[in-house]
């Protein structure tokens, strides 16, 4: 099984909102795992597979760990890869286009909510 981590720097609340934000966006279907991870079926490229994904706090960073757990039948290894970074860089670019954004909006006066 492919995996990647992501060592964030943001709080777990944080990078939870935007799993499950980037999970809907997806329109994944997503439950609790047993090992108190996510356990989610996700398209990626166009191949349905199945996914843990998991948070966990290492002050002063957030890790992220996204495991491809059923991979779609006849995908390559390098496929296997590409679907577990495209998640894991969905996740990380959404926080870091948030933090510009809410940047942005102070530097302007402006709220964010």
């Amino acid at each position: 099984m492919r995996a990647v981590q992501r060592i964030l720097p943001y709080t777990k609340q944080l990078v939870l909102y935007a799993l499950y934000d980037v999970l809907d966006s997806e329109e994944s279907e997503y439950d609790k795992a047993e090992n108190g991870g996510i356990a989610a079926e996700v398209t990626v490229y166009g191949n349905r597979s199945g996914f843990t994904l998991s948070v966990s706090e290492q002050p002063p960073a957030t890790v992220l760990t996204v495991e491809i757990s059923a991979p779609y039948g006849g995908l390559s290894r390098q496929g296997e890869q590409r679907a577990v970074d495209y998640l894991a860089n969905r996740v990380e670019q959404l926080l870091e286009n948030e933090l510009k954004l809410s940047v942005m909006m102070k530097s302007k006066g402006g709220n964010i909510t």
